[in-house]
């Protein structure tokens, strides 16, 4: 595997026309983030008196730039617009010393205080206070944030040298798993998602230098800015101002390094060997591991003070097999049809006789299959054996086996373990300049590439599947910030930002494992438009892991361009900012094949006519419970227009007294298909009279009857050239983005009181209204829909004929015409105080309330007493699925609703010391986080009880605690050469993680499907003694639930393992020469080799009942177990050169 440097070189120079043509041309994209701060305060004398008149000004350490400014009549002064960096404040006034500090760094949206007292003297004496301040007290605003400074990034033990993993060392900021964010581990580094304060994990907003930074699905990056081009990270958790706003969840802003007046630069090299790791608990052996990290960095100027650049390249070249996983394979007795080492339900099925192959004699359905062979089984009197699809299910588990690292061949669960091979290749490229007309005008424009290929062998991006399908995806990523800033007068700035992000993105499959015909697949694809018709179908097997061709062939290119303008206003003691943002984003989607198109076949044996009792008997038959196969949908640009504005006010209504006051607006729009080739179902155009009459026994269509497309409505006016009688057949009239744009507005409300006149301590607080723009995938789905595709379904058939006759409509994607735009109300109050010894403390109380969350249920549900009714039935007399729901001639209809709601309450403390030797942080978190639905992809069993689905979010971690600390060890250093060369300038630093375990939701295997358990008694949770990996929650406590109503056990009632990482990080720094340094460093990641266990088997399986105990007992024998672990310790080596 390799990057095609040429393809690069060729991408690049296409990218800089095509970003400098669009910013040109089109007045659009840039979030409002920021990536400038303020310096304020208060000058008085000596007796406290205010001194109005002052003049203080401000410069700039890394350029020498100066902003000047004279105090009001309460002595008040406030600097706004200051690019991130370290600053010197000087005050100046006859009849006083002039008063000098220094070395004050300021942050991203930072309000730094810098109060004088100055003495009576001379202006020409100076006074001089070094700063070197920790993490200040915020007495400016109430926003709950955290500054992750360049020195931090760098010297922390961030595994895979990821610096969003930075999102999670916040309070109220819950691991999923211990490497989450390792692109070792993970199949790529790019994403996104991290809950905070218990906000859906797509609900953040990223920002690289306050431009927008997430793709159309907001939940992966753009870019993944390397840790060593970064200057800071400021995370936004709460009631942050009304500046900002496109998304809910945290404001995550990357500011990315610029150049000074000095010449800096550095090279480096990282890198990882599976010889230096533990193995992963459930692995025999290591993973295989080659993982390699380098390249450089080179800033100075190019005109002192005026003109500066920074720029610099990384390469991660990474080889190596994914954490091991465990799946379930049919043994290869079972794969020849013998069934005789398997215990369970094996019974002649219906329409089929048995027979005895010792007498000969006929064996009637309903009855045990003699001999456990499919081999004894007639259809009309013929011998039917393994059907030719059936012997083609079979080979791909004999080849499935084959890619498994162990194998055991026994009827057991989990009986295959693989470790998969992912190889994976990144560079990135980073450009800025910095020009300074003079001290009005300043601009600085910024370029990120980057460029990845990934080989992935299971195709599909989760572990659910055997990898018999592998994919390549190549990516390639640019954006251009421009930034512009006027100092029209000391009391006005206007700002403007130009942002252009693209992200090209293909995935096709490799080799011939993926196509029908390796196997001998022979059943006919209904949709066959000649591109891909070849690969294999999805098949999912109960009990059996599933296997499924190329679920995406796909063409996608992200386009996000955006303008905003932002203008500050300093009158007396109001500092007021507003400013606009205008986004257009487009996604062109080709989705060449998708799983449906391909065929999706599920093996189940609740529901299905003619099962044997054993699913994977009836797919040796061919005999499915239901099948699904979809058109390939049209190749679509989608389209999303966003219009924002805000005003905000930080009124300091008395010196110890500051208020935020600031309100957003937002037009909010769904995205749209340009060509308006998409589709919806709107329930109240369902017309009951015009309904299709179905086929009680396959759920079809009776031809001729009713209307096919009774329900659906077309986007806009139609979609040109699109005029085939089905689709005339359609009525037009629906908005473009299939429901209405909305205009909202967002109050934000927060304070800081000073009690006290050192500043020292500070009590805060604020409210505000966060909006969503819309998910991605919303309105996209409804590209796949009738009358532009045709879909179909069909149930309890056979692979020789899937589609027979006129099947109802596969999965409907409809999105709700009065869809809602989700929002959440975040609250808290907190305390701060500056400690002696350069700590600081602050005490928080932290909630937020979730409404109008979107879902996904399926509103063409079966009620549920009907479904039972029917599942009651002698398998002859059951009526198909299809002909039960309430919208005839559809089966599932998932709908885009926004009805679900969240709650979080929590306790956060969080303390920090920045100053001397020893450098730490501690945050501790006690939280609860309550959903009816984590995502907006999220169905429900229960369609429209909502009461029946809340409970634990899967995000909620009861007890979360994170601390780092960066030691300089500080002996030897006064020695002489030898000794301090060989025992002075080390370094210890690290992250210490301990939280509370996932949550678990128990189900069951029923007739009428797999479904929530029912809590039977008894304490679920073991004794510590008993818990283990064999067993790590009592499996007494959970049955199966009637057939006559839902499960009792609630929503997340297990809580898994818990979590405890450590990562630790020695370093060793050295002088070459006196501008030359080295760095050696050593990384040990999980260093103690703890084994942090992950998932559960919480699926009940089918009950059987012990005659002897009257109990229930499991039909999956994993059942209670633990599944998969975290990897084990794992080491890294680096070298840093700097100057």
């Amino acid at each position: 595997m390799h990057v095609n440097h040429q393809h690069i070189r060729i991408s690049l120079c296409l990218s800089y026309l095509v970003n400098m043509l669009s910013i040109l041309s089109l007045v659009s994209v840039v979030n409002a983030q920021v990536s400038v701060g303020q310096i304020s305060g208060t000058v008085t004398d000596a007796a406290g008196a205010a001194v109005p008149g002052t003049t203080v000004m401000v410069t700039s350490e890394a350029t020498n730039a100066e902003r000047t400014v004279t105090t009001d009549e309460n002595g008040f002064y406030v600097v706004t617009n200051l690019p991130v960096g370290s600053y010197n404040v000087a005050a100046e006034r006859q009849s006083f010393k002039r008063a000098l500090k220094t070395n004050y760094n300021l942050t991203a949206d930072a309000r730094l205080t810098v109060d004088f007292a100055l003495e009576p003297g001379e202006v020409t004496e100076t006074v001089e206070v070094t700063a070197n301040v920790g993490e200040t007290v915020n007495t400016t605003s109430g926003e709950l944030a955290r500054v992750i400074d360049g020195e931090q990034v760098t010297n922390l033990a961030l595994n895979g040298r990821n610096y969003i993993q930075l999102a999670s060392l916040i309070p109220g900021a819950p691991l999923t798993e211990a490497n989450q964010f390792d692109p070792v581990a993970q199949t790529t580094e790019l994403s996104a998602e991290q809950s905070v304060n218990g906000n859906r994990g797509s609900s953040n907003n990223l920002t690289v230098d306050g431009g927008f930074n997430l793709s159309s699905n907001r939940t992966s990056q753009v870019h993944n800015v390397g840790i060593d081009f970064i200057q800071e990270v400021k995370i936004q958790t709460s009631n942050f101002s009304s500046e900002y706003g496109r998304q809910s969840g945290a404001a995550i802003n990357v500011t990315t390094r610029a150049g000074g007046n000095r010449f800096s630069g550095s090279a480096f090299e990282f890198l990882r060997n599976d010889k230096l790791d533990a193995r992963n608990f459930f692995s025999p052996t290591r993973r295989k591991l080659r993982f390699n990290d380098f390249g450089y960095s080179f800033g100075g100027p190019i005109i002192k003070d005026k003109f500066f650049f920074f720029g610099g390249q990384e390469w991660k070249y990474i080889r190596r097999s994914l954490d091991p996983v465990r799946r379930s394979l049919p043994t290869r007795a079972d794969r020849a049809g013998d069934f005789s080492g398997r215990a369970g339900t094996l019974n002649v099925p219906t329409g089929y006789t048995g027979v005895n192959p010792a007498t000969g004699a006929t064996v009637a359905a309903g009855q045990p299959i003699p001999g456990r062979n499919v081999a004894n089984l007639r259809l009309n009197g013929q011998p039917v054996g393994i059907s030719t699809d059936g012997r083609a299910i079979a080979r791909v588990y004999d080849a499935a086996e084959q890619l498994a690292i162990s194998y055991v061949d026994r009827p057991v669960a989990n009986n295959a373990v693989y470790e998969l091979d992912t190889p994976f290749d990144f560079r990135q490229d980073i450009l800025r300049l910095d020009y300074r007309f003079n001290d009005r005008h300043t601009i600085y424009g910024r370029y990120l590439h980057d460029s990845n290929e990934l080989l992935d062998p299971r195709g599909s991006n989760t572990n659910s599947l055997v990898p018999v399908t592998p994919t390549v995806r190549p990516r390639f990523a640019n954006s251009v910030l421009v930034s512009y800033s006027w100092l029209i007068s000391p009391t006005l700035i206007n700002e403007a930002k130009f942002n252009f992000a693209r992200v090209n993105q293909d995935t096709q499959p490799l080799g011939d494992t993926w196509k029908r015909g390796t196997y001998g697949f022979q059943f006919p694809q209904l949709f066959n438009d000649g591109r891909f018709p070849e690969g294999i179908p999805e098949v999912n097997i109960q009990n059996f892991a599933l296997f499924r061709g190329p679920s995406q062939i796909i063409a996608t290119v992200d386009g996000d361009r955006s303008f905003s303008d932002n203008l500050t206003i300093t009158r007396g003691k109001h500092t007021f900012k507003t400013g606009v943002l205008l986004v257009r984003s487009s996604n062109l989607q080709d989705n060449q094949v998708t799983a449906y198109y391909l065929g999706i076949v599920n093996f189940n044996t609740a529901g299905n006519t003619r099962t044997t009792g054993n699913a994977f008997a009836d797919a040796l038959l061919g005999n499915f419970r239901t099948y699904s196969e979809a058109e390939a949908a049209p190749v679509i640009n989608f389209l999303t227009p966003i219009n924002e504005a805000f005003f905000t006010d930080s009124w300091k209504v008395h010196r110890k007294l500051n208020l935020e006051l600031g309100l957003r607006y937002q037009n909010i729009a769904p995205r749209y298909a340009e060509s308006n080739l998409i589709a919806n179902f709107d329930p109240a155009l369902y017309n009951p009279a015009r309904a299709v009459q179905l086929d009680l026994r396959t759920g079809n269509i009776v031809p001729g009857t009713g209307n096919r497309f009774n329900g659906l409505v077309r986007a806009g006016s139609g979609a040109t050239g699109e005029d085939s009688p089905e689709v005339l057949a359609v009525p037009a009239g629906a908005p473009r983005g299939l429901y209405q744009a909305g205009h909202f507005f967002a109050p934000r409300v927060g304070f800081a009181l000073a009690p006290f006149d050192d500043s020292r301590t500070a009590l805060r607080g604020g409210f505000g209204v966060y909006f969503n723009t819309p998910e991605g995938g919303v309105s996209q789905r409804a590209s796949q829909n009738p009358p532009y595709t045709s879909l179909a379904q069909s149930e309890n058939g056979n692979l020789a004929n899937p589609i027979s006759g006129l099947a109802p409509f596969a999965t409907y994607n409809a999105v709700d015409p009065d869809l809602g735009t989700s929002y959440t109300m975040n609250y808290s109050l907190s305390l701060q105080r500056e400690l002696p010894a350069g700590f600081f403390l602050e005490t928080a109380y932290v909630g937020n309330l979730g409404r109008h969350l979107i879902r996904r249920p399926d509103i063409n549900q079966v009620p549920f007493d009907v479904l039972s009714a029917n599942a009651a039935l002698p398998a002859a007399q059951r009526v198909a699925t299809n002909a039960l729901r309430p919208y005839k001639g559809y089966s599932e209809i998932r709908m885009y609703i926004s009805d679900s709601t969240s709650s979080y309450n929590a306790l956060q403390l969080y303390v920090t010391k920045r100053k001397g030797n020893l450098r730490l942080t501690g945050s501790y978190t006690w939280s609860k986080a309550l959903t009816d639905a984590n995502d907006l992809g999220e169905g429900s069993e229960d369609a429209f009880n909502r009461k029946f689905s809340y409970g634990l979010a899967d995000f909620d971690r009861r007890h979360i605690f994170v601390g780092t600390y960066t030691y300089a060890i500080p002996f030897f250093g006064n020695r002489n050469g030898f000794v301090r060369a060989l025992l002075a300038g080390y370094e210890v630093s690290g992250i210490t993680r301990l939280q509370s375990g996932d949550n678990f939701t128990v189900v069951a295997a029923t007739s009428t499907g797999s479904r929530r358990a029912d809590y039977i008694g008894g304490e679920v949770k073991l004794p510590n003694g008993e818990r283990g990996v064999n067993g790590w929650f009592n499996t007494a406590a959970f049955a199966p639930a009637p057939d006559v109503r839902r499960g009792t056990s609630g929503r997340n009632s297990v809580v898994g393992p818990g979590l405890q990482v450590w990562d630790i990080s020695l370093r060793k720094r050295f002088a070459i020469t006196e501008r030359v340094k080295a760095q050696l460093q050593a990384d040990l990641f999980n260093a103690f080799n703890r084994a942090n266990f992950r998932d559960l088997a919480t699926d009940f399986g089918t009950g059987t009942l012990d005659l002897t105990t009257g109990r229930i007992n499991p039909g999956n024998t994993a059942f209670g177990t633990i599944t998969t672990a975290s990897p084990g310790r794992n080491i890294q080596f680096g070298l840093k050169l700097t100057f």
